[in-house]
């Protein structure tokens, strides 16, 4: 090459260095800026990495204990409640071969939940949409919706209820919704036995245990992670005696179940209460109170809306 000729080339391309110095320093400044935020993200990844692994081994460890303790019956160590209410000298009400449970299509009804100072936390509606009867037996499926004080919803869904042969069975999934999952997106799948509710009781009658194992596949975000399970026991159960409950739309004699109830929570541990209910012919749950380890009541719930 000439000199002329590269005298002309030096030149050209520092008109071009000078022309195109800001767009340089631009790119130099986005390039600096992805390359942080590509280390920022690698940071991130190694973080959740860590973090999974973790918590996956804490499941394991939770889900190994569960395992543990399937096979035993949780100590006992509560207190329980007093035992107060008004007798009911007629007891012809409760003791009629009548279903327990409102297993009427379009029934409606309204509970009012407490805390146990008194205070009101929110209401809890259901109303029965279908109903199959066969000689022997008769199915539901319920609408169910639970909001708190201010109306807004915080739980909501269908399940089933049926009676067999006049007995009533409670399916434990439809009666213990996973706490703290309001809003997430998970599949629950429950393995056990069913709460029974004999179509005839006496005082003192002992009424069979029940235990069920949930799990869960919880959806976070891209991953399906499965939760370590949930083991449930109501047991101790039995049937006190017929009672008047006064209720805002009228008095009924119900019959009086106590039961112990004991949720083994992975990681969090076992927690034990002594749950009261009061239940009518026609009716079901006219009333529940559930006490603490301590015999210290922490929540109520009151029939409140019958249509």
């Amino acid at each position: 090459m000439k000199p002329r000729q590269l005298t002309l080339v030096l030149v050209l391309l520092l008109a071009v260095g000078n022309i195109s110095e800001v767009s340089a320093q631009s790119w130099m400044k986005q390039l600096g800026k992805k390359a942080e935020e590509a280390a920022k993200q690698k940071v991130e990844e190694k973080v959740q990495e860590k973090t999974k692994k973790a918590v996956d081994k804490a499941f394991d460890e939770a889900e190994e204990l569960a395992k543990q303790k399937k096979q035993k019956k949780p100590d006992v160590s509560i207190v329980e409640p007093a035992d107060t209410g008004t007798p009911a000298d007629n007891t012809s009400d409760w003791d009629n071969n009548e279903p327990y449970y409102a297993l009427k299509k379009g029934a409606v009804i309204t509970y009012t939940m407490y805390n146990g100072k008194g205070k009101v936390q929110g209401y809890n509606k259901s109303e029965v949409i279908e109903l199959n009867r066969t000689k022997t037996s008769v199915k539901a499926t319920v609408s169910g919706k639970i909001t708190d004080a201010k109306g807004r919803v915080q739980n909501g869904g269908t399940f089933t209820m049926r009676a067999q042969s006049g007995n009533f069975y409670v399916n434990m999934l439809d009666v213990i919704p996973p706490k703290g999952l309001e809003g997430a997106d998970f599949d629950a799948s429950m393995t056990g036995n069913d709460m029974v509710i004999p179509t005839k009781l006496k005082p003192g009658q002992s009424l069979p245990d029940a235990k069920a194992t949930l799990k869960m596949k919880m959806e976070t975000g891209t991953d399906v992670m499965d939760m370590p399970p949930l083991e449930f026991q109501i047991f101790n159960r039995k049937a006190v005696r017929a009672e008047i409950v006064d209720t805002p739309v009228g008095q009924f004699v119900c019959f009086k179940l106590i039961q112990t109830v004991s949720a083994d929570y992975p990681i969090v541990g076992t927690q034990q209460g002594t749950t009261i209910t009061w239940i009518g012919k026609g009716l079901g749950v006219v009333k529940t109170e559930h006490y603490d380890a301590k015999g210290k009541l922490t929540s109520r719930m009151l029939l409140t809306g019958i249509e």
